[in-house]
């Protein structure tokens, strides 16, 4: 019976992430092309990150509402039709970054759903519920432009709208009855906890890994033209397409159910330890080789590993009526490390030896903060 319904689990994690492969992709290149604003894209990508941090709240709903909360999530596909009637950038990526609030609110709840009976093994309940996760990403992404061919901008629109709707209407179904008391308080904080050296060593993973991500797309997109040289340049953005995102789509959903396995062995902090090191050793082999070699090393599925330990810490050792709170903060700090990106992108620009910089320093002090919570 649990397995079937993890199963079921998995599926609205699927269409989660089938939804913002579609947003993602799309949203990117609309701005660019049909709204001729391609320097708003960075707004965009700021404002994104900035609502997620409203997933502070979401125990606070959860509270008040009970499993109702989850449903909140499915509005978030009202801003994103009313922006499809919005020409004006800035005020379109206003309007759409909504989404990501309202999304944000409810989240939370859904995973904190799939921890609702689980005493142990919180590595493998999570890669389970998270194992087409990546897969989704990847089709959305792809599903977009087949899309867009078909109908135009507006059925794309609607295709986005009607996936977050899904998801948390699924969620709100699965979502047991009895949820936490909502006379309760939310006994989790962070002092307590002992959670925020963790969380603060969260944030400068994150925005290790997500200037990894910006720079090395710039240099991904250089060794493919290198290795193809003589293809025309539309095969060249299909082979972009490829190998920045759908390969290692297909490659997640291993790591994914690895990832459990390993995390409930040799514990969550061990884990992600482990996969900051990984961050900072790929990304110095990626800036200073060429050829097909960075093109692999972009490959590698590190990000399964770092996902499912921090889920997983933080479902141990919080409460059971907690964990929603818990799992809010972890997306918050998540968006404080996405926005810390925004102000050092200029200084950064695409140099890859000066983003280095950054990476190491941001993934030594994420993982001398990690190892002093582990030795104490």
């Amino acid at each position: 019976m649990f397995k079937d319904k993890m199963s079921t689990y998995a599926a609205v994690a699927f269409v989660n992430t089938l939804g913002w492969g579609v947003y993602y992709s799309f949203t990117r290149r609309y701005l660019v092309d049909e709204l001729s604003a391609g320097r708003v894209v960075m707004l965009l990508a700021g404002l994104e990150w900035g609502m997620s941090m409203a997933s502070l709240f979401a125990a606070l709903l959860e509270q008040r509402l009970g499993r109702k909360s989850i449903l909140i999530g499915g509005l978030s596909s009202l801003p994103i039709v009313a922006s499809s009637f919005i020409k004006e950038p800035y005020a379109f990526s206003a309007v759409i970054s909504f989404s990501s609030l309202l999304w944000a609110l409810s989240w939370p709840s859904v995973v904190s759903s799939v921890f609702q009976n689980v005493t142990g093994e919180y590595g493998k309940t999570y890669s389970s519920f998270t194992v087409a996760t990546g897969l989704g990403l990847g089709v959305g992404a792809l599903l977009s432009g087949l899309v867009y061919k078909m109908g135009g901008a507006f059925l794309v629109f609607l295709l986005i709208a009607l996936l977050f709707a899904t998801t948390f209407v699924a969620g709100w179904a699965l979502s047991p009855a009895e949820r936490a008391n909502r006379n309760s308080r939310v006994e989790w904080r962070l002092r307590s906890g002992g959670l925020t050296a963790f969380l603060t060593s969260l944030t400068l993973i994150v925005f290790a890994r997500e200037m990894f991500f910006a720079v090395g797309a710039v240099k991904l997109s250089t060794s493919i033209d290198e290795l193809f040289p003589q293809v025309d340049e539309g095969t060249r953005y299909v082979l972009y397409g490829l190998f920045y995102g759908f390969i290692g789509s297909l490659i997640t959903p291993f790591a994914r159910l690895v990832s459990g396995r390993v995390v409930d062995r040799y514990g969550p902090l061990n884990v992600y330890i482990a996969s900051g090191a990984s961050y900072l050793v790929t990304y110095w082999l990626f800036a200073l080789t060429s050829g097909i070699v960075p093109v692999l090393l972009w490959l590698v599925p590190i990000y399964p590993f770092l996902d499912t330990s921090v889920y997983s810490y933080v479902a141990e050792r919080s409460g059971v009526n907690n964990r929603t709170h818990g799992f809010g903060q972890v997306i918050f700090f998540t968006s404080l490390g996405g926005i810390l990106l925004l102000p050092a992108q200029p200084l950064v620009g695409s140099n890859t030896l000066r983003a280095g910089c950054f990476i190491t320093a941001a993934a030594l002090s994420s993982m001398l903060i990690a190892y002093s919570k582990s030795r104490s």
